[in-house]
């Protein structure tokens, strides 16, 4: 669920940690998946099975001094009704490095559903890593938005082309009453920019119900 709300402020506050200076690029990506899950939980609203197939894709736009922009999207059956067979993240932020193999990452996030803006959101997300570690703190804003999210991750190299990923994130209260969620996976490096992933993902199905249910999502993603 995603994008395009640039946080300026945030972003001249980092100026003053200058990223590395690069050139403006653009880049794309195009994908399938058996399942899009999000956060643990299910996104598609149909009865829920182990495979439910989704093409996805995107486009991201660097502009060489911090800045990005970009915008992703999925198919599927989203809003309370399942009424809107589309999704349409628009984002933008501010990433750089500092210290000693430091990274950051600040930004906004725009989730929109043609045909049912009832699930339509907004959230803005710090991010921070440091060799294989990094943590996400996300925070919902606007139209009574408020849920939480810290989120703790890994990606671990394995090999030449094979990583291994893991996560466990936290909720706050005003959503899904604090539920949790986890993954774990592996991700393959094909080459010539396409790539190949297994991933067991969930969340608490006490508080989540079926869509959190713990299920096996393979996936694969061409980058250009």
């Amino acid at each position: 669920m995603n994008r395009l709300l640039l946080p300026l402020t945030a972003a001249v506050a980092l100026a003053s940690i200058t990223a590395p200076a690069s050139a403006q690029s653009i880049s794309y990506n195009v994908g399938l998946t058996s399942l899009y899950k999000y956060n643990g939980i299910d996104q598609d609203v149909r009865a829920p099975k182990n495979v439910r197939p989704a093409l996805q894709g995107g486009v991201d736009y660097d502009f060489g001094n911090g800045l990005y922009v970009g915008n992703w999207n999925s198919t599927g059956k989203f809003g309370a009704q399942g009424q809107a067979d589309l999704e349409i993240d628009l984002y933008g932020g501010y990433r750089g490095e500092f210290g000693q193999g430091w990274r950051y990452d600040v930004g906004s996030i725009r989730f929109v559903y043609p045909k049912d803006n009832s699930w339509n959101a907004n959230e803005w997300y710090v991010r921070l890593g440091h060799g294989i570690f990094s943590a996400q703190y996300g925070h919902g804003f606007g139209n009574g938005n408020k849920t939480a999210r810290l989120a703790l991750s890994l990606a671990q190299p394995l090999s030449e082309k094979l990583t291994l990923e893991a996560g466990i994130a936290f909720r706050n209260r005003h959503n899904m009453d604090s539920a949790k969620d986890a993954h774990l996976g592996l991700v393959y490096d094909l080459g010539g920019g396409l790539t190949t992933s297994a991933r067991i993902s969930g969340a608490e199905t006490a508080k989540t119900g079926p869509a959190g249910k713990t299920r096996l999502v393979v996936g694969l993603v061409k980058a250009f």
